[in-house]
């Protein structure tokens, strides 16, 4: 986890944050209901599970908000509406699944963006409320992006923490699938974000700092 944090702290540092600490306002104590000694967990992994959805949708959020600002109006509708229908659903499942797939895919589009120069070449020419949009989704996905470091280590402690107590090993796979989705989210903080955040800045766009008492803010877009 050491490559992991540095990664996130170098996001954070790009985008002018503060002190990166790991209980951040607007995602609630992600730690919560992590300790155990080996008995039933099941209340823990639902914690786990239900944060971990929370900050899943938070960062895939941020994407769709950072790749709309670079589209045509027709493929910006296409993904907000991806959002809308997937926030609509109501079955945990299929909606860890759906928006496990939106993140993958606008992950993809904002490298994609990166690599090819066409945000470096547009960003400047944004207007003003396509600059609040980068700049209030940078922020949400610094809170998301630091946090995954965190709710990581906790995911991982429940999965050892499984092996005292063959009970749990099939209820900790929720854990496990979730995992490797946080662990992209901490990857992309230090990499696609990181870009993203030194473009903007170039831009002279405003780029909220990261702190203790950062909160997400509303991404009306």
């Amino acid at each position: 986890m050491n490559k992991i944090a540095q990664a996130v702290v170098v996001a954070a540092c790009l985008m002018g944050a503060g002190t990166a600490q790991a209980q951040l306002g607007g995602l609630g104590g992600l730690l919560g209901g992590a300790k155990s000694s080996g008995g039933d967990i099941g209340a823990s992994v639902g914690t786990f599970v239900s944060q971990s959805a929370v900050l899943s949708a938070l960062t895939s959020q941020s994407l769709v908000a950072i790749n709309s600002a670079f589209m045509s109006k027709e493929d910006s509708a296409v993904i907000k509406a991806e959002l809308n229908a997937v926030n609509k659903l109501t079955d945990a499942g299929e909606k860890n699944v759906r928006t496990k797939q939106l993140y993958e895919s606008q992950s993809a589009e904002t490298k994609r963006l990166l690599d090819s120069g066409d945000m470096k070449g547009r960003m400047a020419t944004l207007d003003a409320e396509g600059r609040k949009q980068i700049g209030s989704a940078l922020l949400n996905f610094g809170i998301g992006g630091l946090q995954a470091v965190e709710l990581s280590k906790t995911g991982q402690a429940l999965v050892g923490q499984a092996g005292a107590n063959p009970m749990n090993l099939t209820k900790i796979m929720p854990v496990k699938d979730t995992l490797p989705l946080l662990g992209k989210v901490v990857s992309d903080s230090g990499g696609i974000i990181a870009g993203v955040a030194k473009l903007a800045q170039g831009a002279k766009i405003d780029v909220p700092k990261v702190t203790a008492s950062s909160k997400p803010v509303d991404l009306a877009f």
